[in-house]
């Protein structure tokens, strides 16, 4: 009886000398170690929520870089051989270091109860700094809080950094890549996030950066399909202490104004695209101008191909007085078919008060002729969704979209990813209705995409003029 306890005993024991062999991610924490996995792309972020298992994760990921793929999650290129520099550097607050990621490292890496597979220096830190494991590698942690010149001291193969850090911290990170190397980031957006968004968020383009996020409802065990560990009660009394400002950040894992995204099947790895040339022949471009008094007028190009297939191939911001606007529109489209024009319908308002003609009188004096756009925004929103659906296939493209972007359109990519519902009317502590309007702010290039898709563009093919045959050249002589 004695020695059966024993073996049970040591069966306990031999099971935590390495845990990551059993480690389980959920749904979403699979997605991400895939992504960091394939090593496609440089900067991998996990925007995720509050209990998602960030750390867990990105710790395994540690794991599994410097010892190799532990069990059958981790069966990708960076883990089985890492083609970087063996060197790493993880990226915390203190308090964080100390009291979470030392403790999940040293729970998810192989035991040193048999063999001495890594070993720590505090290095008059407050926390074991410096780690070296005996396939390599060696890594250090150091905190947001230490100065940005004291992250440029080695190159660098691998970092991970563990929630939002400043800016100057990652620009020092990016640096020390020079000969090549991987960025992976686990988040819940709260501080210092503003900038990772506009710098990196929204720069996804599935080559540089990607991301995965999650809720915490992705890791939720009551909910099926998603191997969660946490119940729904408990979730349900975390959330109800979260702090009403922070309750989206840390329940969704997005950046809180994106949740109401008005375009979601908006996506820059499916639809943003280089560009290539537009010739007359096989292309018919519309072109919209969003006027507006006090800042630039906002132009917009789509060409439409014989198979109806839209790209937003140019766009310009541009201020002068009449003649300046139409030559400089003319530059633009020089080389294109241009079959139609549309104007925001303000563009024929008049005021009575005075002789002034509308601006899109004044232009067709010019000989620039416009057609009033659509007025009708839900039915332009609906259009503009319709446009972006496409379906994938595991990693393949089934059905393509209708619309695609030009990676120069930048203005019209990022008004996409900001554009979003105007979520209350009247005093909204105490009118809790939905407007069904989104915001009116930084939308020019937007609505120009509206009233050009809700206009149906085709593509008309150029025919040739052919010469008169009958007309004698010499009887003039």
């Amino acid at each position: 009886m004695v020695e059966l306890l024993e073996i049970q005993e040591e069966l306990e024991k031999r099971k935590k000398d390495n845990l990551g062999k059993t480690f389980v991610p959920n749904i979403k924490s699979q997605e991400f170690i895939k992504l960091v996995g394939l090593n496609k792309t440089f900067v991998n972020l996990f925007c995720a929520a509050n209990g998602v298992g960030k750390t867990a994760t990105c710790c395994n990921i540690v794991s599994n870089i410097c010892f190799g793929p532990q069990n059958e999650y981790f069966k990708y290129p960076l883990f089985k051989d890492f083609p970087y520099l063996k060197k790493g550097r993880i990226i915390s607050d203190p308090t964080t270091i100390k009291e979470k990621i030392v403790p999940e490292l040293k729970k998810w890496f192989p035991s040193n109860r048999y063999d001495i597979r890594y070993s720590t220096k505090k290095e008059s830190k407050p926390y074991e700094a410096k780690w070296t494991t005996d396939t390599g590698f060696e890594f250090d942690l150091m905190s947001n809080e230490q100065a940005a010149k004291e992250f440029e001291s080695t190159d660098l193969g691998w970092s991970y950094l563990d929630e939002p850090s400043r800016q100057d911290i990652y620009m020092a990170t990016v640096a020390r890549m020079r000969t090549g190397g991987i960025i992976f980031w686990g988040m819940t957006p709260l501080s210092y996030s503003a900038w990772i968004k506009d710098k990196i968020y929204d720069k996804r383009d599935g080559k540089i950066i990607d991301y995965v996020t999650a809720t915490v409802w992705d890791n939720c065990k009551d909910i099926e399909g998603t191997r969660g560990i946490l119940t729904r009660e408990n979730i349900e009394r975390m959330i109800s202490q979260y702090p009403e400002d922070e309750r989206l950040a840390r329940v969704e894992g997005e950046f809180g104004h994106l949740l109401g995204l008005v375009h979601k099947g908006f996506e820059p790895k499916i639809h943003v695209i280089d560009p290539f040339p537009i010739d007359r022949k096989n292309f018919t471009v519309i072109m919209h101008l969003d006027t507006h008094p006090r800042v630039p007028d906002a132009c917009l190009w789509v060409a439409v191909d014989e198979k109806g297939t839209k790209y937003v191939i140019d766009e310009l911001n541009i201020t002068g007085v009449d003649e300046e606007i139409v030559s400089e529109i003319r530059k633009r489209e020089h080389n294109y078919h241009i079959r139609k024009r549309l104007i925001d319908p303000s563009g024929f308002n008049t005021d009575k008060r005075t002789s002034e003609v509308s601006f899109a009188t004044r232009l067709s004096r010019l000989g620039m002729y416009f057609e009033p756009g659509s007025k009708n925004l839900q039915e332009c929103i609906r259009r503009t969704d319709k446009a972006f659906k496409y379906e994938l296939r595991g990693d393949k493209l089934i059905v393509e979209p209708e619309l695609y972007i030009f990676s120069t359109c930048m203005n019209l990519i990022r008004e996409l990813q900001n554009y979003v519902w105007d979520e209350y009317q009247g005093k909204a502590a105490e009118s809790k209705e939905k407007r069904g309007q989104p915001k009116d702010i930084n939308d020019h290039m937007v609505e120009g995409l509206h009233r050009i898709l809700i206009d149906e563009p085709k593509h008309v093919f150029r025919e040739r003029v052919k010469p008169d045959e009958s007309f004698d050249r010499f009887s003039i002589i």
